[in-house]
């Protein structure tokens, strides 16, 4: 166990103090009546004393831990308190305890917070292992107790509940030596665990050895005590299950009851008001049906004259309409005519090349290239130098075009005529051909194309092909103005057209939009012919709008009539106001009230019943059921701790057994030599003159000393190594948690200097509260320093 925090509203003279502990060393400084003992108490007495405190018995506690009062108040505190939290290998725990009329004792466990008593104590047993008088002379000794405690080892005629719980905890059994064996005492364990335990007892579940049924033989105390256990809670579960069918029942048969008069009240008032929930009923319908009505001729009267009002709008414009798409079908017509005529002119006036024509032009062109390539075929370089001045010029006989001879030199390829003017002219031409001939021929072809050409003005075939194209796309251009404006026309003539056509009309887009305000997303026709077959539809039902209108003034007065009827009925219940059918309503009413009454009476049955089974039950018993179950779980509570504890017993005995040697205070004495050695560096010694009692015997140098005649340096070394020789003891492992209260005031600065050295060394294993007024302690002991 380790503390972890020390806290109190007020507690002696310590007031609203809240201190944290840690690991190791924890050195509490402060001055002299710091409260610094008190804090000692607060521990010892939040663990052990009880919540409920007994004026009588608990005086000196009282007069010691209450508040006194203040120089110059006349008002004193009436409660102490103590709050401990404390580490196990379980977790957390924090107690809490105050003393006073209104006594409080709760803990708060890692699974929850716990406030009866005798759960607490046995979870506080079970976390200290140790009793209160161990930890309060011997771990947590403040100084007014160190004295008393040291006085109690060495007197060895006193027996007090400390020294017999150190003894116990030593010498593994409750007994006081007499010369007992170790393998006495753990025969006399085992028999008292065989007779607690029986055959049958599971230690590690905590209830008996799995079987069906109970185990009959071989019983020990505390299986008895479970199936008296069981058997106590088996009757107040049998009980608890009595009474609550009971309950079940009577709550049923109230239920039942209440709906059973429920229904009969509503049967008798349905009954009282059936002839005007009828009338009602009637009155409701008209009342529904003439609003309708109303509502629809409303609807119509607001609809009709709107009706009328957008049909004349859109007759007007579906005139119109048709007058714009008139005028411009006229002008569409009139453009293609145009078209025509434009066309059939151009045609009239331009002259057009025949394909006969263009054919013998392109014959002739192919003919004249084909004479000029034979005057081509030459491949003729001639260096020129002219002589006396004269020039020389060199054409091409099939072109006429002059050749460059302006640098001295021709390539001549085709037949060509060299002229030196005034001296001389002669031709030259390829080999085996006529150029005379040849030019003739050309001359021929030459002249039929300039015949063709000079007929159409043409300069070239290209002119020529291209003024018959213009010609033959005019006349095409005609016939599709002449299809479009035949289709454009249909059945009738332009002239009938034209004649048609009004004087004047509004833009197409103007007309749209006043459709669309008019018809919204409708066709126009589709709008016209659908309004005026709701006109027809109305006119056929209504005749006219006046009708209508006298047709709603005679049902408004069958309405209010009605109306007027519904308001004097007022009277009538909310969950009356929607039967549809008042007898069918009844008829449903009159079953469900028979059927509730037949499910009174069997609840009626089955209530009688269960309280005649609660009633006999109890009456065969002799005892209170919850007494006899408080009882039987005390008692298996009692055998069940009894049975842990001499487990325990058994499980240190058989832990020491073999370091004893029959000798349960040795380790004790050879712990506290060792200790009372280093602190008085051999001149202290010790020795335990019976093995098996808390009884010692101190010398110094070899002289025996009774507790009279010790020095307080001697008390505070023998106390020091006894108390570290102990704690080595109830702890081997570790873990353990000492007190000390100024324990060396009275040392010498050597014994002071080992025994800081030896608590040092403790505080590695356990934890270590250490308190002092003198501030030189700080630096000898490493560790949490709290000034208080």
């Amino acid at each position: 166990m380790k503390l972890k925090k020390i806290s109190c509203t007020q507690f002696a003279g310590v007031r609203d103090r809240d201190i944290s502990l840690n690991d190791g060393i924890n050195v509490i400084f402060g001055k002299n009546e710091s409260g610094k003992s008190t804090l000692v108490n607060l521990i010892s007495r939040t663990l052990f004393q009880n919540a409920r405190i007994d004026n009588r018995r608990d005086k000196e506690f009282k007069e010691l831990y209450f508040p006194g009062a203040r120089k110059g108040s006349s008002i004193v505190g009436d409660f102490a308190d103590g709050k401990l939290t404390f580490e196990t290998e379980k977790g957390t725990y924090t107690l809490t305890k105050e003393w006073g009329s209104d006594s409080r004792c709760t803990l708060s466990t890692p699974d929850g917070i716990i406030r009866d008593a005798d759960t607490i104590e046995e979870i506080l047993r079970e976390a200290l292992v140790y009793g209160e008088g161990v930890y309060a002379e011997m771990l947590f000794s403040s100084q007014r107790n160190t004295d008393f405690a040291l006085q109690t080892i060495l007197d060895a005629t006193g027996k007090t509940d400390t020294k017999k719980e150190l003894t116990d905890a030593v010498s593994m059994a409750f007994c006081e030596g007499d010369g007992v064996s170790t393998d006495a005492i753990g025969q006399a364990i085992d028999t008292k665990i065989d007779d607690i335990m029986g055959k049958h007892w599971d230690v590690e579940r905590d209830a008996p050895v799995r079987k069906s049924g109970r185990w009959v033989n071989g019983l020990g105390e505390i299986l008895k005590a479970y199936y008296a256990l069981e058997d106590a809670i088996k009757v107040l579960e049998t009980i608890s299950e009595l009474e609550r069918e009971s309950d079940i029942a009577t709550s049923d048969y109230t239920a039942k009851d209440s709906a059973v008069a429920d229904i009969e009240k509503t049967c008798n008032e349905f009954r009282k008001l059936q002839g005007q929930i009828k009338a009602r009923k009637f009155n409701s319908d008209t009342k529904t049906r003439l609003d309708a009505e109303l509502q629809k001729i409303a609807d119509i009267l607001l609809t009709w004259p709107k009706l009328s009002e957008n049909l004349a709008k859109a007759r007007g414009l579906q005139t119109e309409k048709a007058n714009r798409e008139l005028m411009d079908k006229f002008e569409a017509a009139s453009k293609i005519m145009a078209e025509i005529d434009g066309d059939s002119a151009e045609i009239a006036k331009l002259p057009c090349p025949t394909g006969t024509e263009i054919m013998q032009v392109k014959t002739a062109l192919k003919g004249v290239t084909t004479l000029e390539n034979k005057l081509c075929g030459m491949n003729i370089n001639a260096a020129i130098n002219m002589l006396g001045g004269n020039n020389v010029e060199i054409t091409s006989l099939r072109s006429g075009e002059p050749i460059d001879v302006s640098n001295g030199t021709a390539a001549i390829t085709e037949a060509v005529k060299i002229t030196v003017p005034g001296v001389m002219e002669m031709k030259l031409s390829p080999a085996n051909v006529d150029v005379s001939a040849i030019e003739a021929e050309i001359a021929e072809q030459q002249r039929v194309i300039n015949s063709i050409l000079g007929r159409y003005k043409a300069e070239n075939l290209e002119a020529l092909e291209e003024l018959a194209n213009k010609i033959t796309n005019a006349k095409n251009k005609a016939e599709n103005a002449t299809s479009r404006l035949a289709i454009l026309l249909g059945d009738a003539t332009f002239e009938e057209l034209k004649a048609k056509v009004p004087s004047s009309a509004r833009p197409s887009d103007d007309i749209e939009r006043d459709i669309i305000a008019v018809c919204g997303s409708d066709d126009i026709v589709r709008f016209i012919n659908s309004t005026e077959t709701k006109i027809e539809g109305y006119t056929s039902e209504y005749i006219s709008i006046d009708n209508l209108k006298k047709t709603a003034a005679e049902k408004q007065v069958e309405y209010d009539k009605a109306a007027d009827a519904l308001k004097s009925a007022d009277d009538i219940p909310t969950e009356f106001l929607t039967v549809s059918d008042p007898d069918i309503y009844l008829a449903g009413l009159e079953s469900d009230l028979e059927d509730k009454r037949a499910a009174r009476e069997d609840a009626l049955t089955r209530k009688a019943n269960a309280t005649s089974r609660l009633e006999t039950y109890k009456e065969n018993l002799t005892t209170d059921p919850k007494e006899d179950k408080d009882r039987a779980e005390r008692a298996f509570n009692e055998v069940k701790e009894l049975l842990d504890h001499w487990l325990h017993i058994k499980k240190v005995f058989e832990a020491e057994k073999q370091n004893v040697h029959d000798n349960p205070m040795q380790d004790i004495a050879d712990s506290f030599l060792r200790y009372l050695g280093i602190i008085s560096d051999g001149k202290i010694s010790s020795e335990f003159p019976e093995a098996e009692k808390l009884n010692m015997n101190i010398y110094s140098d070899n002289s025996l000393l009774d507790y009279g005649k010790l020095s307080e340096g001697t008390k505070e070394t023998v106390s020091l190594a006894f108390r570290l020789a102990v704690l080595d003891h109830l702890f081997p492992e570790s873990g353990g948690v000492i007190v000390f209260d100024d324990p060396l005031t009275d040392m010498d600065a050597d014994r002071v200097a080992e025994s800081c050295k030896l608590i040092n060394e403790c505080a590695k294993r356990h934890q270590v509260i250490f308190l002092t007024c003198r501030e030189d302690y700080i630096d000898m002991l490493s560790g949490n320093v709290i000034r208080v």
